[in-house]
């Protein structure tokens, strides 16, 4: 605003950001994809066809995939686009190693397809140094002119089928192709993305079939005409708007910024409606340019000292294996909130499907299944038998090392005579029995589901009344009549204050709170490391986390000694990871469970790995930095450096741990681990980060380490940050570039070192052809309908009394608070009326017979809520908002329509659904990494009904 940036507020509600923007768009609530889907038929059109800007042109060559060639297939009569032409289909590359994973360009120059560099093939493959964005062929390293188009040099027109998921209907359009000679001397179709892209969205260019007349096409999907049905807002505004967007980009080469909260992640096509207004972002060469591209606020954040962090707090300087867990599948699962919905095709669109085995359709905790079966996601606990017993039953026949144990595992579950634990979660060995809350709200704030938690998790009151629906609809999965409650025996909450989960825990441990202990802080939000150092030390009986978690472990360690003497065998099972050679194990999908593919750890089924454990020795390993930085080095993000002299050092210099004649860096106070982390970090020393840049130019075969050459001598301990806060310095493990002071913008690294994305071309994808994605229709961009209320099942059994009103419920980040804390005193309840209210039009208040701060029950399937009506304008019909987070600890009445219960707070109105096609893996960059990919859990398509408060009873 200061510069003089124009700003455009996207917002259902008049919200305390609209009444600071230059233009509000008061847009329907989760039809943010329709706006911007039509933004980018303007892009398109008006741009990149008529205008042909020429730094978009050249953009979108170099760093997207929309010069890629994709195969064409005809199957009765009809041409539909499947996935990416593979290099080792033609003659010239057909003995290319990894050949599956390289894919193909026309080039203009020599009138030819070539194979460009920096696809996944060229990273995992063992010649080095082919890893980039350099526009050469990977053979005879020849330049490449990348053709975007075949409209006025193809091989003629072929009538594409696309969806058009709004009408329910399939569509033709005339797609320009040229036909390829095959090594096998058959003929193959082929059409570029960017041509596919401009049918998709409905550019005519002189081209038959159903496109548009004109941007007042109402009937053609993503003209300005088109989306108004869906946003509410006029043709004209979104028209102006592109255009705006378009010229601002052209003339600022990219500096136009999307910067975006927590909302959209919560609807159920939350990634579609991303990547559309992604795509307006890549159309106009924004991504990767300061004062351009994503600015994604909450939700997703990382820290920046990524390396060492990862390495202390995954266990992993002693042990080469985690278990870490996609949070929303695994509360999908053991909270039981699959079993109250049916087949998610109920409410999910997708194309007709022919094959019997497409991911396409089913019950979504089947597709989670076969997630875990395919190593595509994890899941915890991992087997039916303990892990430990595993092992044992392994050598009890025979298995005389390692690769052997493992070998019979795969026996077993291909014999059916070991289980997935997930495929049977209600038996009670498959429970997970012990909860640890810390750093969270977990029972409340975060738990969409709330009443399933109450119920299954702790087997407890709750204000649930759904009926189970999955029984006839579940294949993968076995069915008990009667769902368990209560499964867990022991809830432990890490809390410096009494919120609702510290409620329901059963042992609260009371933890210091940022002015009592020693911490770093960071973000991917800034560009600072910042220390947290105690005014005072920890009141009372509290202590820090970390001194927590060493008392814990220490008792732990004294009980060990006693019921594990001696070191036992452990065996993990991890899903296809990214940033390794897994992310090109799955060119299709077979699953070895059916017999379609060998099953092969790390390849078509999870990976495998005994671990020796010592358990008598948890507290030493805790208080102690492991070898295993030592001897491996550090890395993060695919990155990866030697620091075994500075691990030397520590050692030299203290504090050490001393411990069965060995001597190791201590972690054993809070000053101590941060200073680990800030001395083995690329972003707080600057040999590391150059010892960093050094080996990425190995693999990528590009000059990168002058980038840190500046800033080799760079050290800080916490001794410095408590100065004053530093900046981080440039390190490959982030894609932005921050020397100099320049401002962090994102995948800038990327653009000006061409240094590939780490996707499946190496460039930003703009077509994404994963099997599973192509036939759930999501392979290009699209729209996809909101489910509707009457299929989505949280109004099944809920019945209207009285004045009542279905509403859309949606729940945003607080007035009053952050989350849940900071609310609970005084002056903020004040402030919100003493309770988290109900925000409701004014005219459906009206059509209510409900008057401001009038009382009002909220209910549906999954629960109740008795609070306050806040009845306001700025609301639009439709809709109501409960803002995140009530607790149970104040204000909280019972509730007339569940027997005088006891309501509850804003997620007892929630069930979480899981996106299906959002669990695949194994395949680029849909690959799993811990808070990295994975279905979210989403809640904002939830329906309510309201009523006015009959009785207020306390």
């Amino acid at each position: 605003r200061t510069n003089g940036t124009k700003m455009w507020v996207f917002s259902p509600d008049f919200s305390q950001v609209a009444k600071f923007a230059d233009t509000w768009v008061p847009c329907n609530a989760g039809q943010d994809g329709a706006w911007w889907m039509a933004v980018n038929h303007v892009l398109l059109k008006e741009f990149h066809h008529e205008q042909q800007t020429p730094y978009f042109i050249d953009y979108t060559k170099q760093y997207t995939d929309s010069p890629f060639l994709v195969e064409l297939t005809e199957i009765d009569g009809v041409w539909k686009a499947g996935q990416m032409l593979r290099a080792n289909r033609l003659a010239t590359y057909a003995e290319e190693e990894k050949g599956d994973w390289k894919f193909l360009m026309w080039d203009e120059g020599d009138k030819r397809p070539k194979m460009p560099l920096g696809s996944m093939g060229h990273r995992w493959q063992k010649q080095k140094g082919k890893w980039n964005l350099e526009l050469k062929d990977g053979v005879d390293g020849s330049e490449i002119d990348p053709a975007l188009t075949f409209l006025d040099s193809g091989d003629g027109v072929e009538q594409v089928q696309l969806d058009d998921f709004a009408e329910g209907c399939a569509i033709s359009r005339g797609v320009p192709v040229r036909r390829l000679e095959t090594a096998d001397g058959g003929t193959v179709t082929v059409a570029t993305v960017y041509d596919l892209l401009m049918a998709q969205y409905g550019v005519p260019r002189g081209l038959e079939g159903d496109y548009p007349t004109d941007y007042d096409d109402e009937n053609a999907a993503y003209t300005p005409a088109w989306s108004e049905r869906f946003t509410g807002v006029s043709r004209k505004e979104l028209i102006r708007f592109a255009r705006e967007w378009g010229v601002t980009a052209e003339k600022t080469n990219g500096r136009c910024t999307i910067i975006i909260g927590a909302g959209v992640n919560h609807w159920y096509h939350a990634n579609l409606m991303y990547r559309a207004g992604i795509h307006a972002l890549v159309f106009c060469g924004c991504v990767g340019t300061n004062g351009g591209g994503l600015a994604h606020y909450v939700g997703q954040e990382k820290l920046a000292p990524m390396e060492p962090w990862s390495a202390i707090a995954m266990g992993k300087d002693w042990y080469p294996g985690a278990r870490l867990q996609n949070a929303p599948s695994w509360h999908y699962v053991h909270s039981d909130q699959w079993r109250y919905e049916k087949e998610f095709t109920d409410y999910h669109t997708v194309p007709p499907q022919t094959d019997p085995k497409t991911l396409a359709q089913g019950h979504t905790m089947d597709t989670n299944v076969r997630a875990v079966r395919n190593g595509w996601l994890p899941f915890y606990p991992q087997f039916k038998e303990n892990p430990l017993d595993v092992v044992k039953e392994a050598e009890a026949n025979g298995a005389k090392d390692d690769a052997a144990v493992v070998k019979r595992v795969v026996d077993r579950l291909k014999s059916k005579d070991l289980q997935f634990s997930i495929e049977d979660p209600d038996d009670a060995d498959n429970w997970p029995r012990v909860w640890y809350i810390w750093r969270g709200n977990a029972l409340q704030s975060s738990a969409k589901g709330h009443e399933y938690f109450l119920k299954h998790y702790l087997g407890t009151h709750h204000n649930d009344i759904a009926e189970p629906l999955a029984e006839d609809h579940v294949k993968e999965v076995k069915w008990h009549e009667h769902a368990p409650t209560g499964k867990l025996d022991l809830v432990v909450d890490l809390n410096f204050r009494m919120d609702t989960s510290a409620l329901y825990s059963d042992i609260v441990l009371p933890a210091a709170t940022w002015y009592e202990k020693a911490d770093l802080n960071s973000t991917d939000m800034h560009s600072f490391i910042h220390p947290l150092t105690p005014a005072v030390p920890p009141c009372w009986e509290s202590k820090s986390d970390w001194q927590i978690f060493a008392a814990i472990a220490k008792k732990f360690s004294e009980l060990a000694g006693r019921h594990f003497p001696e070191p036992v065998k452990d065996l993990i099972a991890a899903p296809l990871l990214h940033d390794t050679p897994a992310e090109v194990s799955q060119p299709r999908i077979e699953d070895w469970y059916d017999g379609d593919v060998e099953a092969i750890p790390g390849k078509s089924m999870p990976n495998f790995k005994v671990i020796e454990r010592d358990y008598k020795q948890v507290y030493n390993q805790f208080i102690s930095l492991g070898p295993n930085v030592r001897e491996g080095g550090l890395g993060a993000h695919g990155t990866h450096y030697d620091c075994a002299d500075f691990y030397d050092e520590m050692v030299a210099t203290g504090p050490v741990e001393h411990w069965d004649d060995k001597t190791y860096p201590s972690l054993k106070e809070d000053v101590t681990v941060c200073n680990s982390i800030l001395n083995l970090a690329t972003v707080t020393n600057g040999e590391l980060s150059y010892r960093s840049y050094k080996d990425l130019e190995k693999k990528t075969g590009l000059k990168l380490a002058h980038l840190a050459e500046k800033q080799r001598s760079v050290r800080c301990d916490f001794d410095d940050l408590q100065g004053r806060p530093r900046r981080l310095i440039n390190s490959p493990m982030w894609s932005g570039l921050i020397e100099n002071g320049r401002p962090y913008a994102p995948f800038t690294f990327q653009k000006e070192m061409l240094v590939p994305w780490r996707t499946l071309t190496g460039r930003q994808h703009l077509y994404l052809d994963h099997p599973g994605y192509i036939q759930f229709g999501e392979h290009l961009p699209t729209y996809k309908p909101k489910p509707l209320p009457t299929e989505y099942s949280d109004l099944v059994v809920s019945k209207e009394e009285g004045p009542t009103l279905m509403l859309n419920y949606l729940t945003p980040h607080g007035k009053w608070h952050i989350h849940s804390t900071y609310g609970d005193n005084e002056r903020m309840t004040t402030l919100s009326r003493g309770v988290e209210p109900l925000w409701l039009n004014h005219k459906d208040a009206v059509q209510l017979e409900i008057k401001d701060n009038d009382w009002v029950e909220v209910h549906n399937d999954n629960g109740v809520v008795v609070t306050r009506a806040v009845v306001s304008a700025r609301i639009p019909r439709g809709i109501c908002i409960q803002y995140h987070s009530p607790e149970r600890t104040y204000s909280v009445p019972k509730s007339p329509l569940r027997g005088n219960r006891r309501a509850g707070g804003h997620n007892s109105l929630t069930r979480t659904r899981l996106k299906p096609n959002l669990m695949v893996g194994g395949y680029g960059q849909f690959t799993y990494h811990f808070n990295y990919w994975g279905p979210t859990g989403v809640n904002r398509d939830t329906h309510i009904l309201v009523r006015k408060c009959p009785e207020l009873i306390w």
